[in-house]
């Protein structure tokens, strides 16, 4: 009975421990910030070129994006994991990496 207890304990504290490693590394929307493209280079060319060298290929780049800001700020938000958004910040002219958290501009149950 005991060792069935210890088995057991020790099959549910595995099945945890797995459960949180797939968490942490499911991907999430990330807001990435960059430095503006040098003149005469497009911002959008400019953000996947970063991006591939996390992903590999500009293919799988593009299917990761969500959004590109190139007019106030230059960045994009793509789904990355925790691991991807490290690597992200070691490329050059990346200026920050952030999970992305949504805002309402009108929240009635908000105090202000």
């Amino acid at each position: 009975m005991k060792n069935t207890s210890l088995l057991l304990c020790l099959f549910v504290s595995t099945l945890l421990f797995s459960f949180s490693l797939t968490m942490a590394s499911e991907p999430k929307a990330y807001m990435v910030y960059m430095a503006r493209a040098p003149d005469g280079v497009d911002p959008v060319t400019y953000h996947l070129n970063a991006l591939s060298k996390v992903f590999g290929s500009e293919d799988a780049a593009k299917s990761s994006v969500i959004y590109h800001y190139t007019d106030v700020v230059s960045g994009f938000s793509a789904k990355l994991t925790p691991e991807q958004a490290e690597e992200l910040k070691k490329v050059p002219d990346v200026t920050g990496v952030k999970v992305s958290q949504p805002y309402s501009l009108y929240d009635p149950g908000q105090q202000l």
